[in-house]
Parts: structure tokens; sequence; C-alpha cells
């Protein structure tokens, strides 16, 4: 069965370890376009987050964000969306406020953050960190990628403090010890209408269980008359597991990523310092 769209994570995936495309991945994308097949992004990230890096390597496509909880078109318009119920919120709120976990909570008006400002900014640094941070002098570039992502977050006290009427689609927290990461994940699964995922082993993301990045994969195809079996997905962590499912044709896992992914793909490229997406594109789409 002939593939006709392409649906890739970012962040261990599409992006290199600095987060950025590369030129390899994006002539790959751009020739698969150019030979009748989509591409869709399919990330965590907010479509804030994820547009300008996508559209700054000359990338045109439709965008399903925050895990899964939104799907955009290649200008922001929401095409779907599932929030987070005030039940959910409920239920999140108790659990990381019990762990002692700071959040950043995503909505429709931007990120809330419950951290310490100064203590959020130190991750959003390690997080993009080109190398310049250990000189205790951020190059121009790590400086401007910080600014570009901080100006979204708004810092509040709490969950309780995001203004009233605000739409939440998704709750996350990052640089959590691993096995702290394992015991929130046994107390959600308590929590039957929320789900769990992680892009790296010390985070953590919380939707609608409604809201996952194969869900929402099947809902964007089903709208275009796309059969799954004609659907390639490429992704590295257990937050891309809803993704990698029999029905769809060709699941890619990247060379980079987590076990618990290869386990279930059908297939595995390089890793996403060696350009995985193009040698995926280009082996198995074109």
């Amino acid at each position: 069965m002939k593939i006709r769209l392409v649906a890739s994570d970012m962040d261990g995936t599409l992006l290199d370890p600095l987060s950025h495309i590369s030129e390899e991945n994006a002539n790959a994308i751009r020739e698969l376009q150019q030979s009748g097949a989509e591409f869709v992004i399919c990330s965590g990230r907010a479509y804030s987050g994820a547009h300008p890096i996508v559209s700054g390597a000359g990338i045109h496509c439709s965008y399903i964000c925050l895990s899964g909880a939104m799907i955009c078109t290649e200008d922001g318009k929401a095409c779907t969306s599932i929030p987070l119920t005030p039940g959910n919120l409920a239920d999140i709120d108790r659990i990381l406020t019990d762990a002692g976990i700071f959040m950043d909570i995503m909505t429709s008006n931007g990120i809330y953050c419950t951290f310490p400002r100064e203590e959020r900014m130190q991750r959003i640094y390690r997080f993009f960190d080109d190398g310049s941070c250990s000189t205790g002098q951020p190059s121009a570039a790590l400086e401007q990628t910080v600014s570009r992502f901080a100006s979204a977050f708004t810092f509040v006290g709490s969950l309780a403090d995001v203004p009233s009427g605000t739409v939440i689609y998704k709750i996350g927290s990052t640089e959590i010890p691993a096995e702290t990461v394992i015991r929130l994940k046994e107390r959600f699964s308590a929590c039957p209408d929320i789900a769990t995922a992680s892009t790296f082993p010390t985070d953590i993301e919380l939707t609608n269980v409604r809201a996952q990045k194969g869900l929402a994969l099947k809902a964007f195809a089903r709208e275009r008359s796309i059969l799954p079996g004609e659907i390639m997905v490429l992704g590295d962590s257990d937050n891309d597991l809803s993704m990698f499912t029999p029905e769809f044709g060709w699941t890619v896992a990247m060379g980079n990523a987590q076990d618990c992914l290869k386990a279930v793909a059908k297939y595995e490229t390089k890793s996403n310092r060696e350009d995985g997406v193009a040698f995926a594109i280009r082996k198995y789409a074109l």
C-alpha cells in the first residue's frame, strides 16, 4: 500500500539535539510533498512552539499539537480541540501538588507556569543549550531562542490562579527524577479520563484521554480519506506510543528511540543526529 501521509514527532525525531531541522530533513519533506503525499507535524509542543521552527526550515504543513489535544492548519487556525475537563484538572492539581511538582499549563492563551521564574528560565536554557551555557556566556542564538520560547509564559502561583474561562489543553512538568515520573504515572492510572506520556524519562505530559497523538492522527487522516494503512509515523518516545499501533502501515522508530517504542515499531531508521527522518522518507515513502 502506498504511503499517502507521513506524521512526524519533533523533539528527538525531526529536530536534532540542538532543536534544529537539518537541511537534509527539510529537503526530504519537500520531496515527499512534491510527490503528492502529505506531511503533518505530530508534537507535544503547542503550535506557538512548533510553527516557528518548522516554517523557519521552509516546511509548510498542518499541525497536530499538544500531544493530540489540538489540530491546526498551517496558519494556526484550530480545526479540532479537546481540552482538559474540570474533573481532569482537579485530579491533576491534587496529584502534582501532593508530589510538590510545578506545572506548565498549556492553554488557549499561552502557557501559565507555577515554577519560580528563575528556575523555569534555567530549565529553558538547559533544554535548548547549544553548548555555550558551559562557558557561562550563552550564545546570541541561544538567547534569541530562549527569549522567543519564554515569551509565551505567564507565571502564576497555582493552577487556581489561571484566569477563569481560560481553556486548558495540557499540563506538564520537566526535570523530574525518573523514578518520580514512574510513581506519578502509577497514581494517574487511577484516573482513566487522563492520558499520561513523556517526551523524556524525566518529564510528564497530561491530557484528556481522548487527546492522544494516534487518535488525532486518525481523525486528521479520515478528513482526507486516507486510510491508517497509508500512513507512516516517526517517533522516539513513549508519548508517540499511541501512533505505534498495528493499524498504521509504517511505524518507524528513530535510532535514538526509547526501548518501549522500538519494541512495537515495525521499522527503525537512523537517529535524529543522522537525519533519520530523511532516511525513512526516502527509503519507505519515495
